[in-house]
């Protein structure tokens, strides 16, 4: 199964690259992270994602800027004993300052949750939503950043409990 993901994630990488133009910032990377709090077992959590920026921009001076960027990730979790998985596809805003050195970003991603029992935590189902507001700091092609995500599945089952996460990443912007 990790196999098969890896592979998607890479095709989704070539197809992000040649749609794009060369200005369009594009970025492959990992992420990791921990349950924050509020569920009853402990999430650790590995994604691997590839994200491309729109052409649409709005400078609003020569340091600051903003932007739309798509995003793409697929992870891995273990909890209780149990692997899990989720796939992710959805958009950010991105506020950009110090000459797009540093990034805020805030962003939501619907989500393919295929299991959704694990442990004594019960998601409700297979359809969740994935928000999420991070910082990065960007320095020369690499990204650094965190981001504090929060998945459920916005009360349209009964079990709602959300996953709170937080997430350390690294990408690379070719």
């Amino acid at each position: 199964m990790r196999i098969a993901r890896i592979i998607l994630c890479l095709l989704l990488s070539m197809f992000f690259s040649a749609q794009a133009q060369a200005w369009f910032p594009q970025e492959f990377g990992i992420r990791g992270g921990l349950d924050a709090a509020g569920t009853r077992e402990n999430y650790e959590v590995q994604e691997i994602y590839v994200s491309t920026d729109l052409p649409w921009r709005m400078p609003v001076d020569s340091l600051v800027g903003l932007s739309v960027r798509l995003e793409v990730g697929a992870a891995q979790f273990e909890v209780a004993g149990e692997d899990g998985h989720w796939l992710a596809a959805g958009g950010a805003l991105v506020h950009r300052s110090f000459g797009e050195r540093l990034e805020f970003e805030a962003g939501w991603r619907p989500t393919w949750l295929p299991d959704y029992k694990f442990g004594r935590d019960h998601f409700g189902g297979q359809v969740q939503f994935s928000t999420h507001a991070g910082v990065a700091f960007v320095w020369q092609q690499i990204r650094w950043s965190y981001r504090f995500q929060h998945t459920s599945n916005a009360g349209f089952y009964e079990d709602n409990p959300g996953l709170d996460l937080h997430m350390f990443g690294v990408g690379f912007r070719f």
